[in-house]
């Protein structure tokens, strides 16, 4: 389970927003000082906001966790990850010092005592600042790269360092990694000790700019996380953010970045945002640069403060900003791509629900399979509330859409809820409806065990013929209740991965209501209620298991409630009373997940995309990398030469000639030719890579639901004739 940083758990800078102020004002010394840290203390008002928190989640957090011991104990473990998630800094040593704090944190928290926290956050600043100094001292010489070692560069689950010796072979490998990468990238010794020197200084400036108020919110966040990995407490500072990006009114990249460890982590891609509809950028990517315009020089921004990314970031509308990435799954060190990105306002219009329809030929028979994306549950609360006739709804579109692609007289229709994320719960509920009789949909469970029921309360029915659902592992949420509802129902059929598991419910609380003072005390989203399917089991942890799986570019063992520490449990409440319908899907499930197999098992496209999967799961599994010249070379040659014969196997299947190189390979749109045999449409900004590679998925799901129609399976009877 990846161990997420302060920044991480409350998404300082989720969406990038409207230039405040212009990148160039951002600042990082090219020398920092190493004049020694200043020891923080907490501040008074701190005190009173600390007792507030812990008053609140013991009297309204869902699964009433006392602040006892066990939690203490919980509290502690997940402040020292906070600290140093890689175990790169603390010594064996440290931590038995700060042993005697590890069941009594809960009082201290109760009675507004913060020194604890403070005491063990000072020896950390003394560790960094160690580290950083052995790390410069090391950048005088040249190291031996004719050695046969490696690098571990994973270490969240390493025991901690037990001498000063053993921590500095661990940095010195570091470094030798952090040049190594550097030197195969082409830089020279001389540049490469520009650039790292610039690194480290930044990670001792960084940590010279901590204030009390960002160990307090470090703390803070370490107690509720030890709740459950959505309760989480946001600063003044923060609160401003999360509003600001809830209104939705944003402009620049639109992403939800988080810090980890010295990263900058994308945590999601928000939808109709510039990376969105570059689909260059994915969750897990790390930023290691940021440079202006066309022209401007890359910033190394390992080391960095968050919001010293984002502000570099951020610009004005219709300016260009460049970012240097290390893929998601890559090792410290793997060669890095740079992406061009135009800053714009997020599209609302692009996060609205979407249709396109997809022939499928079958014995000489053409099916048409509509298909509806739905990237969020959204809805105009507001507008509904003061009676708007067209106010923005999920429900609302998708039952346009429906009536259109009935028109457009389609043979069965799929509900693409891949990387749906959640929303309105009301929508969800409603959204199914379109496809079912009246009856339950959801059940919610309230910290004091009683059950609230939401049903579908209109008896007609939009659409009644073959329907299948696409998930995979970032549907969240509301898309889990919907799709469960019509996995529970029989309704159509679930495809593709486990969905995410989030099952439980979050409202914010204005600390300021009875924090006394004028100063702004920020907020409170704790977890307050859980959601459970008609038949009574939890979606939390599990999730949908979809009723037709297909392998997936996202490993389970990173993303997922389940792999979160401390989530809630999974359990199983009494199932309501609701009439599966009978469409003849259970009996046929065998029939049509064969008739999938074997397609696919002959598909070259289906092929290329598990090599593609196998090449994915390698880089993932790779928990050390060699510190040998020549066996890194041959390792990034070994991997180049794969990724060219993949991307030379799909420029194949569209008909084009083999690239000579990676870039080559996938620079579609300079051909014309090549934009003959390319469906995707060049000028929306779309990576030249989506362009070259399929939605297989989405391909196959549209075949099993043209199996569906030519099957007679999944039609509800016609709706009675009107008198």
């Amino acid at each position: 389970m990846r161990e997420k940083s302060l920044a991480g758990l409350i998404c300082i800078g989720l969406m990038l927003l409207a230039a405040a102020a212009n990148a160039a004002s951002v600042t990082v010394p090219a020398a920092a000082s190493l004049a020694p840290l200043p020891a923080l203390s907490p501040q008074p008002r701190e005190a009173l906001v600390d007792q507030a928190i812990a008053g609140i989640l013991e009297r309204y957090h869902y699964n009433k966790a006392p602040l006892d011991k066990a939690l203490s104990e919980q509290i502690f473990f997940h402040y020292l990850q906070n600290l140093d998630p890689n175990r790169s800094y603390f010594l064996q040593s440290d931590i038995d010092s700060f042993t005697p704090y590890s069941d009594s944190l809960g009082d201290a928290i109760r009675n507004g005592n913060l020194h604890p926290a403070f005491a063990i956050y000072n020896v950390y600043q003394q560790r960094v600042q160690q580290r950083i100094q052995y790390a410069l001292g090391l950048l005088s010489k040249e190291p031996d790269f004719d050695v046969k070692e490696s690098y571990a560069f994973d270490r969240s689950k390493a025991p901690w360092a037990t001498s000063v010796s053993q921590l500095n072979d661990l940095w010195r490998q570091r470094v030798k990694n952090d040049a190594l990468g550097l030197l195969l990238a082409g830089k020279s010794w001389k540049q490469t000790v520009e650039i790292l020197r610039k690194r480290y200084q930044n990670i001792e400036y960084r940590a010279r700019q901590i204030a009390p108020a960002d160990v307090f919110d470090l703390f803070m966040n370490s107690y509720t996380l030890s709740l459950d990995p959505h309760t989480n407490y946001f600063s003044p500072d923060q609160s401003q953010e999360f509003q600001i990006q809830m209104s939705l009114k944003l402009q620049g990249i639109g992403a939800a970045l988080i810090s980890e460890g010295e990263y900058t982590r994308v945590d999601r891609v928000i939808p109709g945002g510039p990376a969105a509809r570059s689909k260059q950028l994915h969750p897990d990517d790390r930023i290691t640069g940021v440079a202006q315009g066309d022209q401007g020089g890359m910033v190394d921004v390992v080391g960095w403060r968050l919001d010293d990314v984002v502000q570099l970031i951020r610009g004005p509308k219709g300016s260009v900003v460049r970012l240097q990435i290390l893929p998601a799954g890559a090792p410290p060190g793997s060669p890095e791509k740079v992406l061009r990105l135009v800053r714009d306002t997020v599209k609302l219009e692009a996060q609205a629900a979407h249709k396109n329809v997809i022939s499928v030929t079958r014995a000489k028979h053409s099916y048409k399979i509509g298909v509806i994306t739905i990237p969020a549950f959204y809805s105009d609360f507001a507008g509904r509330m003061e009676g708007e006739a067209n106010y923005t709804s999920t429900t609302r579109d998708v039952r346009k859409l429906l009536l259109e692609l009935e028109a457009e007289h389609v043979d069965g229709v799929v509900i693409d809820l891949r990387n749906n994320g959640g929303g309105a719960l009301d929508e969800a509920t409603k959204l199914t409806g379109l496809f079912i009789p009246h009856g339950p949909v959801v059940q919610i469970r309230h910290r004091d065990g009683r059950v609230d029921v939401l049903d579908d309360d209109d008896s007609g029915i939009v659409y009644r013929g073959p329907l299948a659902v696409l998930v995979n592992r970032f549907t969240a949420s509301a898309s889990e209740i919907f799709a469960a509802a019509i996995q529970d129902y029989h309704r159509g059929l679930i495809i593709g991965s486990d969905t995410y598991g989030k099952g439980s419910v979050q409202t914010l609380f204005d600390l300021n209501r009875i924090v006394p003072g004028n100063q702004d005390a920020g907020q409170l989203k704790l977890t307050v209620d859980k959601f459970y399917r008609v038949n009574g089991a939890s979606t939390q942890r599990k999730g949908v298991t979809p009723d037709i799986t297909l392998p997936s570019n996202i490993d389970p063992q990173e993303f997922g409630e389940e792999t979160q520490d401390d989530a809630l449990p999974w359990d199983q409440i009494a199932a309501v009373d609701y009439s599966p319908l009978h469409l003849g899907i259970a009996a046929m499930l065998p029939k049509l997940d064969k008739l999938h197999s074997e397609r696919t098992a002959h598909s070259p496209a289906w092929a290329l995309y598990l090599d593609g999967l196998r090449l994915l799961a390698q880089e993932r599994a790779e928990k050390s990398v060699p510190l040998l010249l020549t066996a890194r070379a041959a390792q990034r040659s070994d991997r180049d030469r794969e990724r060219l014969a993949l991307a030379n196997g799909w420029r194949k299947l569209k008909g084009l000639p083999p690239a000579a190189n990676l870039e080559a390979a996938y620079k579609l749109a300079e051909s014309g030719a090549d934009k003959a045999h390319d469906t995707t449409e060049q000028d929306t900004g779309a990576d030249d890579a989506a362009a070259l590679v399929p939605d297989v998925l989405l391909q196959e799901t549209a075949r099993i639901a043209a199996d569906m129609a030519a099957l007679g399976v999944g039609n509800l009877p016609p709706a009675p004739a009107s008198p």
